[in-house]
């Protein structure tokens, strides 16, 4: 009973952390499947013969069991080799808009008009960067202290540019 239980507990760990991630082998399948062929009905008997032969479910269970799992507790996809992991997103995105030495950025939605970013740097230090609905402003905070308010307008247009 006691070994039933520790692998149902190390089974649902793995299950629990691993489903966030890159699918990378998944893509592949699919990827290959849309290279084999020109012709889209071959593509679609492809298709439902990798499913039904049990193909894709395999390669989709090894993704998030296994190969997903290992991306979420080291940081590192094995498959496709890319870093950071899907669940680390936000310090890669901070690490782009010139934010340095960033170890991890976690994102949460506070109510409806609050959003808080948790970062922690490789050094240690930690930091909360707050935004903050009102009317027809959002106020930023760091660490409680106000340190902007912008329009709607001023973040729709700072947001078209950086897409540019």
């Amino acid at each position: 009973m006691k070994i039933t239980k520790i692998v149902l507990l190390s089974f649902s760990l793995t299950v629990l952390t691993g489903c966030m991630g890159q699918m990378g082998l998944t893509k592949d399948l699919n990827k290959w499947n849309m290279e084999v062929t020109k012709d889209r009905w071959g593509r679609e008997g492809i298709f439902l013969g990798l499913h039904l032969l049990g193909v894709s479910p395999i390669a989709a269970l090894v993704d998030l069991v296994g190969i997903n799992a290992i991306e979420f507790w080291t940081g590192t996809n094995p498959y496709t080799g890319k870093s950071p992991a899907v669940v680390d997103m936000a310090a890669a995105e901070l690490e782009n808009a010139g934010v340095k030495n960033v170890a991890q950025a976690k994102i949460r939605f506070d109510g409806n008009d609050t959003v808080k970013m948790e970062v922690i740097y490789n050094d240690g230090h930690e930091e909360m960067i707050s935004a903050i609905r009102k009317e027809n402003t959002f106020d930023f905070y760091q660490d409680g202290n106000l340190i902007g308010t912008v329009t709607k307008e001023e973040l729709v247009a700072y947001s078209q540019q950086r897409k540019s």
